[in-house]
């Protein structure tokens, strides 16, 4: 009988490790929408960048091929928002698309600072559209996330950002429904849920 204790002492060290190992390992479910249950905006649509990233071109794109009446522009500015009904802001610090701006990081920052609390005393729904996911993972964009989610209606982003749950958590403290895409092709469904 004692000859198998050692036996035993192992296959309980293999099981609970065992069990360990895939409590740890299993990825956490994130609770998203698919894309809207209603529209919450209206067209003429402002497109502008936060941190002055090349992506907010392929949302241009992306409008126009929905038939959206869009106005891409990439440097507007809280007065710019008299002839418009909504606003979409795309997401993603560029050092090379800052550079080329008379702007600093900070005058970006407060650019689109005074654009988000002008369009919510008109009342203009925003939405947030993140397509870079991991490949601008820096700590600019990050700052810019944390300056727009508070007044963002709507969040569009890739399901490979990194720190998924962090930017989760804090588009939840402000309820802001959120939407998850595995890639670019896929934002057209969420962004037409918007308008349509």
């Amino acid at each position: 009988m004692k000859q198998y204790i050692p036996v035993f002492f192992c296959i309980l060290i293999g099981t609970a490790l065992s069990i360990w190992f895939f409590v740890n390992t299993e990825p956490k479910h994130i609770n998203t929408y698919p894309n809207l249950p209603a529209p919450i905006a209206e067209e003429k649509i402002l497109i502008t960048s936060a941190g002055q990233a090349a992506e907010a071109t392929i949302l241009s794109s992306i409008a126009e091929n929905l038939n959206l009446e869009a106005d891409y522009r990439p440097i507007a500015l809280a007065t710019d928002l008299y002839d418009y009904k909504s606003v979409v802001i795309m997401l993603g610090y560029s050092a090379n698309g800052q550079s080329n701006t008379i702007r600093s990081f900070q005058e970006e920052r407060d650019r689109i600072t005074s654009l988000l609390k002008e369009a919510g005393k008109t009342k203009l729904p925003i939405v947030v559209v993140d397509p870079t996911g991991i490949h601008r993972n820096d700590k600019q964009s990050w700052r810019l996330f944390e300056n727009i989610a508070p007044f963002a209606d709507y969040f569009i982003g890739l399901k490979n950002m990194n720190d998924t749950e962090k930017a989760i958590q804090l588009l939840n403290k402000h309820s802001v429904p959120v939407t998850l895409v595995s890639d670019l092709e896929d934002i057209k469904i969420p962004f037409n849920s918007v308008y349509r």
